[in-house]
């Protein structure tokens, strides 16, 4: 009953509930900002519907004889006779509804797309052969002047790269159909814009709600009351349960609608199981997963590595509201620790490892969610996001253990 108690102290916040909806209007508004791709996107679902998402030799048969079959249909409603829908483009720049119908003009889109799709699948092997994963290494290597134990660290985790690279073409997880990256950038709009939002606007509802359940009784006054009595100081726990809970219930008000909209304007249909490395999938280099692992199990994780942030952030605005008993100087604090995280892989040295243990912050965590588990950047080893997680859940399980008993013995006067 006290948990619920001090839960509803935050969820009944006027300042709270207002921003919850501004956050969920506003996230809507990006999500329909960009739908005007959709009924592109849609062609794509239509071609993994006919010919699924695998780019093996019986697909590409069958999709070569689709796109000679919608080309010569192009070539009848055409005036003259075109080797690709591109070069019927590139001569008939200026065509409208006065020389062909709306109907016909969709189509010729719809060709010139999937025409797209086809020839990129076909250089697909090429390329990959063409990737210089050592390289890569070397030129991040000086790019950001590392030397001593930084510089082998990243050479091995890039050997490893290069092990992952070839099992990705041994298994065939690039030759896979997916929206394609260059263009359209989904990969980059979910994980990128969206998420990025969504962590951020859970990130500042959980500060100002653990922030006011914490210092309460001391903005109003009310503490001496409150905490006098033998079970007054046990409330610390309870505030901090509470704090969890309305913590896990925002981000899911906020995520849960906002995920439901993206996924209702956007259609992923049969496109749930293709591997997060399809090259399709690339923007401006193609993504290398650690792991094999489809894009509904990149989606999965990166939801559950929101919940586990947001309770790091609970866990930290708890510790300082037990030293600061204001909201508002706990939001300033937050806020200066924040900023120190991200900088402190700035002053960390160049040459040794601590510039890779420094990185290790929930706080530089969050920035990335469109390269979690994803291979390629200098500073994320193949096990940065999980070592992050379990470096930050001992030691703010600790704190937050020490904070609440430090604050029985605490002079609250």
């Amino acid at each position: 009953m006290i948990i619920l108690h001090e839960l509803k102290k935050a969820l009944v916040s006027p300042v709270i509930l207002s921003l919850i909806g501004i956050f969920i209007t506003f996230n809507l508004f990006i999500i329909y900002s960009y739908s005007y791709v959709k009924e592109e996107l849609g062609i794509l679902t239509k071609l993994v519907d006919q010919f699924g998402y695998e780019l093996n030799e019986e697909t590409m048969h069958d999709f070569n004889l689709f796109y000679n079959k919608q080309l010569k249909k192009l070539n009848e409603i055409a005036p003259a006779t075109y080797g690709s829908a591109a070069e019927f483009f590139n001569k008939n720049k200026t065509i409208d509804e006065e020389h062909f119908s709306k109907k016909e003009l969709t189509f010729f889109h719809d060709v010139l797309i999937t025409e797209n799709y086809y020839f990129v699948s076909l250089d697909i092997d090429g390329l990959y052969r063409n990737i210089d994963l050592m390289g890569e290494a070397e030129y991040q290597v000086n790019k950001y002047h590392m030397s001593g134990t930084a510089t082998e660290t990243v050479r091995k985790e890039f050997t490893k790269l290069s092990n992952r690279l070839e099992k990705i073409i041994e298994n065939g997880e690039h030759k896979t159909l997916f929206f394609d990256g260059k263009i359209y950038r989904m990969h980059s709009f979910l994980f990128e814009s969206i998420f990025l939002l969504i962590i951020f606007e859970i990130l500042i509802l959980v500060v100002l709600m653990t922030s006011f359940i914490q210092t309460c009784e001391f903005e109003n006054k009310t503490y001496q009351l409150t905490y006098s009595t033998k079970r007054g100081r046990k409330l610390a726990f309870d505030k901090l349960m509470a704090s969890f809970m309305a913590g896990v219930l925002v981000t899911t008000i906020i995520a849960g609608i906002t995920l439901i909209s993206y996924f209702s304007v956007y259609n992923y249909s049969g496109l749930w199981n293709v591997p997060i490395s399809s090259y399709f999938n690339a923007e401006k280099q193609v993504y290398i997963s650690w792991w094999e692992i489809s894009f509904i199990k990149y989606l999965l994780f990166g939801i559950a590595l929101v919940y586990i942030c947001q309770l790091f952030f609970t866990a930290i605005t708890f510790i300082i509201a037990t030293f600061i008993r204001n909201s508002y100087f706990v939001f300033i604090m937050f806020g200066i620790l924040f900023g120190c995280g991200l900088l402190l892989p700035s002053i960390a040295s160049l040459d040794s490892n601590l510039i890779f243990i420094s990185m290790m912050t929930p706080f530089t965590l969050i920035m990335n969610p469109n390269i979690w588990f994803i291979g390629g950047n200098a500073f994320y080893g193949q096990y940065y996001e999980i070592n992050t997680i379990v470096i930050w859940t001992i030691l703010l399980f600790v704190l937050c253990i020490c904070t609440t008993k430090i604050f029985r013995k605490q002079d609250i006067h």
